[in-house]
């Protein structure tokens, strides 16, 4: 018996690749045996009230799925049960083939009803949930795959758990079936052993993670660390091969902002300089020509399908959106390319069209399953749409073959012969020249042709879910974008945006001094903020702050953080939960971008600004966040918001603002690149002339400007030099 326990969890993980004929015995599916007491909710699906599209996207399903809560824990601890929990996250779409799956089979529902509480955790909201698959994963040496099936005691201990890494029907039953039969034995057998065995794990696994915090090496010389940093980051691009080792697929937003950065950064040593302005370019010139930007409605894939940028996996997220811009629009800011300007603007112009929702706030969106032929074209399919003069220059800007334009080694099964991706190697107005066109003549064309194009391909994908649930990491994400934006065009309008932005997200996700994910009440297990949803409060607040010298938004992130500091610091340890929302008694952090940034990397570049504007955060909160991991010499891009913070805080500029300052002068200031230049009111002893601002540079220096053309040359080279 003792065997079996300990070999479940591998013994699921092989049915990851295992395939079986489907067994089904009806003693697997009867009552546990005690006296048990069923509560009324087990009976019907209880996800309708709860705000999020994960929840919204089941709320209809025939699996009785209950939230995750602490009364749903209760329930399964009075009906006798264990818990089949599923973690999902809305980005990834996996997830609704995989539920679908087993709500069509009637021996699988069944089989859930009368054998478990079957429990849907949203990953993203609960992001400490999210994080703890990756451990899981490990713990079974399987890579990590969303939706995650977990079976677990009613005290919130894992028994078993296995990764779904297929989302056919016959594959999902399966592999449904087979945990099933020897979880539910193993729970009919003898249900205190699996109680006392689970939590006997459960606490191997929190002194594990407990112990990772302990022996963590820390630099003793971040300022030398981060260059080394960066140059080993930088080592991790192949010129040659075009590759950039380390990726996992995801389009490199942390990395490609940090290049920009120290690219046109003056604190750094002209060599590192120069080649991250090199790596910049060439990894933009990779990324611009790609399938990942989607020329037709101006959106960008989330991560890549294969080796190559050339297929994407067809998969977007509004967060995913107003990141990428905010890095692209730093690498404007060093290369003066106007593409990438383009590109940035595009994505922000996407996720207003695709991510408000009717309150005016940002959704997450709800990822569809996607079928990659029907996003894809053959020249067929190109010159039937369009007039033969305009399918002539499109073809030839996507570079689109006859048989298909994907490189043999990413399509080797020839999968999608014929088949081509979209990609612009230039830009409207390049095309434009090329059509010996004015752009205002030829713009009018160039959009037109677009909307045919994507008529057709909506018309193929058939009606998709629109996401309606305003979501706080969404929405903080857009009001950075928009700051972004203000910074590097001038325009007035994304100033605006950022600020009014800003201020419908603090009246919708607070509660008193708490923030929240969902504008709509939910118990704090699935809606309360966790320590990400801060940092990403403050980073967007300090945005906001640095583009209005607006001192009021400055108070608004020390009530943050200090929030932040009572929920989430304890023991010396950063926890992702804090204790009144947390169900699964585990030390969680977020110390490494697993799925998107990490909390460690905001909190500390959020620490690095706060600090060079004489407004440090609470010492015990600081310490958690500001050492760098020796760790992070090996796998830099797993590390890259961390290394940006620390590069902020030995190498950043603060800009000391006199009195008297002309309005040119203060928009220049704030202009300027919001997280790596701060800016702050000149104190008595800083000695700044009135009209004048003095700019203290990272080695010590200092000088003194005052026009907006004598700040920029104290503080930023050309475009491109």
């Amino acid at each position: 018996m003792k065997a079996r326990y300990f070999l479940l969890a591998a013994v699921c993980g092989l049915t990851l690749v295992a395939s079986s004929c489907r067994k089904w015995k009806k003693a697997d599916v009867q009552e546990p045996g005690p006296q048990v007491v069923v509560a009324p909710e087990l009976q019907s699906n209880g996800l309708g009230s709860l705000p999020g599209a994960v929840y919204h996207s089941q709320a209809d399903s025939p699996i009785h799925w209950q939230p995750w809560t602490k009364n749903s824990l209760k329930r399964a601890k009075a009906a006798g049960r264990l818990v089949f929990g599923v973690i999902a996250m809305p980005q990834q779409p996996g997830f609704q083939k995989v539920l679908a799956a087993l709500a069509r089979d009637r021996d699988v529902v069944k089989a859930i009803h009368e054998n478990y509480v079957p429990i849907l955790i949203d990953g993203d909201a609960a992001r400490e949930i999210g994080i703890l698959t990756a451990d899981l994963s490990g713990e079974i040496q399987r890579p990590l795959q969303l939706p995650m099936f977990v079976w677990m005691t009613y005290e919130g201990n894992p028994v078993a758990w296995i990764p779904v890494a297929k989302t056919e029907s016959s594959g999902v039953v399966d592999l449904f079936d087979q945990s099933h039969l020897m979880v539910s034995r193993m729970w009919k057998d003898s249900p205190d052993y699996v109680l006392k065995n689970s939590s006997i794990d459960n606490a191997n696994r929190r002194a594990r993670i407990l112990q990772r915090k302990v022996t963590k090496s820390v630099s003793e010389q971040p300022a030398v660390d981060v260059v080394r940093c960066l140059r080993q980051l930088i080592s991790l691009y192949d010129p040659i091969s075009r590759t950039f080792d380390g990726t996992g697929g995801l389009f490199p937003a942390g990395g490609l902002e940090l290049f920009a950065t120290a690219s046109i950064h003056l604190g750094l040593p002209p060599a590192v300089r120069s080649r991250a302005m090199e790596t910049t370019r060439d990894l933009m010139a990779d990324l611009l020509s790609s399938a990942m930007f989607d020329p037709l409605d101006g959106g960008v894939f989330s991560a890549r399908g294969s080796t190559s940028w050339a297929l994407p996996q067809f998969v977007r997220n509004c967060p995913d959106q107003a990141r990428v811009a905010v890095a692209l629009l730093q690498v404007y800011r060093a290369t003066g390319d106007a593409q990438v300007l383009e590109k940035a603007l595009g994505l922000i112009s996407f996720a207003e069209k695709s991510y408000v929702t009717t309150e005016g706030l940002f959704a997450v969106g709800l990822a569809e399953p996607a079928v990659p032929a029907q996003w894809m074209w053959s020249v067929e399919d190109i010159e039937k749409a369009l007039s033969p003069e305009d399918a002539a220059w499109w073809i030839k800007v996507n570079g689109m073959k006859g048989l298909g334009n994907l490189p043999s080694e990413i399509d080797s099964r020839r999968e999608f012969f014929r088949c081509n991706t979209l990609g612009f190697a230039q830009t409207m107005a390049a095309i434009a020249v090329g059509q010996s066109q004015a752009v205002e003549t030829f713009a009018p064309r160039f959009e037109a042709v677009k909307a045919k194009l994507l008529a057709v391909r909506n018309a193929r994908l058939g009606e998709t879910r629109r996401d309606e649930c305003s979501h706080a990491g969404a929405t903080f994400r857009m009001v950075s974008a928009y700051a972004a934006a203000f910074g590097v065009t001038g325009d007035e309008r994304f100033r605006e945006k950022a600020v009014a932005l800003l201020k419908h997200a603090r009246q919708a996700f607070s509660v008193g001094p708490k923030l929240r994910m969902f504008t709509t009440d939910a118990p704090d297990s699935i809606g309360a903020g966790r320590a990400f949803l801060y940092a990403l409060a403050l980073q967007s607040v300090l945005d906001v702050a640095a583009i209005t010298s607006d001192d009021h938004w400055l108070f608004w992130s020390e009530d943050l953080a200090t929030t932040a500091t009572e929920l989430f610091v304890s023991n010396d340890f950063l926890k992702e939960c804090s204790d009144d929302a947390k169900l699964i008694d585990l030390p969680i952090t977020d110390l490494i971008m697993l799925f998107d940034d990490s909390t460690v990397g905001l909190v500390s570049l959020a620490e690095s600004r706060l600090a060079a504007l004489g407004r440090p955060l609470v010492a015990s909160f600081s310490e958690l966040a500001t050492p760098l991991p020796l760790q992070a010499l090996d796998r830099p891009l797993l590390y890259s918001d961390l290394l940006l913070a620390t590069f902020v805080r030995h190498y950043g500029v603060t800009v000391v603002l006199g009195a008297d300052m002309s309005p040119a002068l203060k928009r220049a200031v704030e202009r300027l690149p919001m997280r790596v230049i701060q800016h702050r009111p000149a104190r008595p002893e800083d000695q700044v002339p009135a009209g004048s601002v003095k700019v203290l540079l990272p080695a010590g220096e200092s000088c003194i400007a005052s026009t907006p053309e004598t700040l920029q040359q104290a503080v930023l080279p050309s475009p491109g030099k």
